[in-house]
């Protein structure tokens, strides 16, 4: 008799196969969409990113902010009158202070010699300052009369005094200068002795920029104010001087070099002590003086360039100009 044969293993019946197969493509299904939707989720925050974004182009290169005409650019008729109620003072102001378009600032100004009583002296530059848009309040009276201020000595009070004077202008109703001055935008200036008065004046909190011209506080201290004054100054100055021929020449360059706010120095060796007040340098200094302040009180980047580029005063022949701390 044949031996018999032990039962053969059941194989796996193609139903079988067919579901493991099935389980095993599911689950590669499965793993393909949560891909696919993470893919899709990803381009669809990449573009939005990009739809939001500005262009390339614009990103590199900002458009830059339109800069305000320089105020060197106006030219407007000026008026010069006396002091509203204190004769120690005379105005220079635009004789239509509302065709400015914008509230003026002040400039508290020191004549030469420390005269007190007659600014004839510096009426021409003073009315070029006026003209192109600044409050000039001088120190003397309009009309050259006695006002009881002695000259020949610095009074520097007379200069704070005359922005207190501009202060009481902003807000007296019958005032020509009524609501029309910023006085958020206040400097002092004044030539030889009266720049001895504009940098001691400085150092009143309201003031935010000076110009000395032919100037400078003494090594030695006279007319009673000392070189440790110069550390006192809490804003911006500029010291133009005329040269070595100035009489103020080495108290300016000192000067200079000795203050710690930021500082132009500027020459003009053809002005002398007085070429920029009565001079032919005249138009030139006060377009300087104008154009500092402009800088300093009004941000204009016209009138920066100019003080402090290579390209602007410097480059004109005989000046020199040297800036720190800006």
């Amino acid at each position: 008799m044949p031996e018999p044969r032990a039962p053969a293993r059941p194989r796996a019946g193609r139903g079988q196969a067919c579901a493991k197969e099935v389980t095993y493509m599911s689950s590669i299904t499965t793993a393909a969409r949560r891909s696919a939707v993470a893919l899709v989720a990803l381009l669809l925050a990449v573009a939005a990113a990009i739809a939001s974004a500005p262009s390339s182009a614009s990103a590199a290169s900002p458009a830059p902010a339109q800069d305000d005409p320089p105020l060197v650019d106006n030219d407007f008729p000026v008026t010069r009158e006396g002091a509203y109620g204190d004769n120690r003072f005379t105005v220079f102001r635009p004789s239509d202070p509302a065709a400015v378009g914008e509230p003026m600032p002040v400039l508290a100004f020191g004549n030469g010699a420390c005269a007190h009583t007659d600014n004839s002296e510096v009426t021409q530059a003073l009315t070029f300052l006026a003209s192109k848009g600044i409050v000039v309040v001088d120190t003397g009276s309009a009309d050259g009369s006695d006002n009881g201020v002695p000259s020949g000595q610095p009074i520097p009070s007379l200069l704070t005094d005359a922005i207190t004077w501009a202060e009481q202008e902003q807000n007296r109703a019958d005032s020509p200068l009524y609501q029309q001055l910023d006085l958020s935008k206040v400097a002092t200036a004044g030539h030889s002795c009266g720049g001895l008065e504009a940098l001691i004046a400085a150092q009143d909190d309201r003031v935010s920029a000076t110009v000395a011209l032919n100037s400078g506080l003494f090594a030695d201290g006279s007319y009673g104010y000392s070189r440790d004054e110069l550390q006192r100054l809490h804003a911006p100055v500029m010291f133009l001087d005329g040269g070595p021929s100035d009489i103020a020449y080495e108290n300016s360059q000192a000067n200079y070099e000795l203050v710690s706010v930021p500082a132009v120095l500027g020459t003009q060796p053809d002005a002398g002590h007085v070429g920029f007040i009565t001079g032919y340098q005249m138009t030139e200094g006060m377009t300087v003086v104008v154009s500092f302040l402009d800088m300093v009180l009004n941000g204009n980047q016209t009138a920066r360039d100019y003080i402090l580029d290579p390209s602007g005063l410097a480059s004109q022949a005989p000046w020199s100009v040297s800036s720190k701390n800006f």
